[in-house]
């Protein structure tokens, strides 16, 4: 009788999973509210003011126009001619999703949306997506990697005289940038030796083995037909840069418009980092996560300001006013497909 209650009990934990993981995320935003003191937080809010939240949403707005520009040439250069504006509000879409959900159901959004609108195979959707999330994955690892080098070779002041455990912080960025070249030798790996590398993660875990697979089997499909078009892949290629790096630069506006003149470059690879953990969906969003890793890096280099009162609440700013503008932006494409998480589900289970 009590297996069959504690069996019971952890089904109903099954089913409800989502559900319990963002009533969770929600008390844990709330306690960071508080943590990073509320009132100092709507003080800060209210100085970052109309012109700050105008430069938001213009250099956001660029970056949402930009990414959906490089999706629909994706696409093209796969022969499909989709609409801009089915790239543009498939984006918006995933967005919201990706920020509300755990589990990156995002990028099934997407997939559902261009199947459906642009009435093209699921298989072709789906390639279209995983080249888009592979590339993008390599772009921020290659542009964190410059970042460090960088910041290594420039020799700032605050960069130079900071020591970490008796060692100098420069030793730290080129630590960091031969983990992040490490990294990306495992990707290029995992492109390579798929078979491989994914029955040594199937030993770990075989549904993230077999979702990885999934992507990756459909990017080397729709990569070597984008090799076909090879002006199509140039471009997606650099179009990703300035895509990522304006998405980055965000957090430099309200760490200025607050007063803080720090180092750009510090400021837009702590925003990328704090993008890496959004990989790995423990919370909706990456909420609480994503914030403390970018704060953290950023205290690395300055010390002489207080995390919890001055790095932290700027970083949980950035990433409401990112949901708040996903949320109006994503809502209204949500609303415009009229689809529903359920359906998405469906989608992801398939066999993509």
């Amino acid at each position: 009788m009590n297996e069959n209650n504690t069996k019971g009990f952890f089904d109903w934990l099954k089913r409800r999973k989502r559900i319990l993981i963002g009533i969770t995320t929600i008390i844990l935003i709330i306690l960071m509210a508080y943590f990073v003191d509320f009132s100092n937080l709507i003080q800060n809010i209210i100085s970052i003011g109309v012109t700050g939240l105008l430069i938001f949403i213009i250099t956001y707005t660029i970056a949402f126009i930009l990414r959906a520009y490089k999706l629909k040439l994706i696409f093209n250069g796969l022969n499909h001619n989709v609409k801009y504006i089915n790239c543009l509000f498939s984006t918006g879409a995933s967005f919201v999703i990706n920020d509300v959900t755990p589990g990156k159901l995002g990028d099934f959004a997407k997939i559902f949306i261009i199947r459906d609108e642009e009435e093209i195979r699921l298989g072709e959707s789906t390639a279209g997506i995983a080249l888009e999330r592979v590339l993008d994955l390599i772009l921020l690892f290659v542009i964190s990697c410059f970042a460090l080098l960088y910041l290594y070779i420039s020799n700032i002041g605050e960069v130079s005289s900071r020591e970490i455990l008796g060692l100098n912080i420069q030793f730290y960025l080129i630590l960091g940038a031969v983990l992040i070249i490490g990294i990306l030798i495992g990707i290029l790996l995992l492109l390579y030796k798929t078979e491989t590398i994914i029955r040594i993660i199937t030993k770990i875990s075989p549904k993230i083995a077999n979702y990885i697979g999934r992507f990756i089997r459909n990017f080397k499909s729709g990569i070597k037909r984008l090799r076909e078009n090879k002006k199509n892949l140039v471009f997606v290629i650099l179009l990703g840069f300035p895509v990522w790096i304006i998405d980055g630069f965000i957090v430099v506006i309200f760490f200025y418009v607050a007063g803080y003149q720090l180092n750009i470059v510090i400021l837009v690879l702590a925003k990328l980092l704090s993008f890496f953990s959004k990989a790995f969906p423990i919370t909706p969003g990456g909420w609480i996560i994503s914030e403390n890793i970018g704060a953290f890096f950023l205290y690395f280099f300055y010390p002489m300001l207080d995390f919890q009162y001055e790095i932290l609440p700027l970083f949980f700013i950035d990433h409401l006013f990112r949901s708040a503008y996903v949320l109006f932006f994503g809502g209204y494409s949500i609303f415009h497909y009229n689809f529903k998480l359920r359906e998405l589900e469906l989608v992801r289970n398939k066999d993509l």
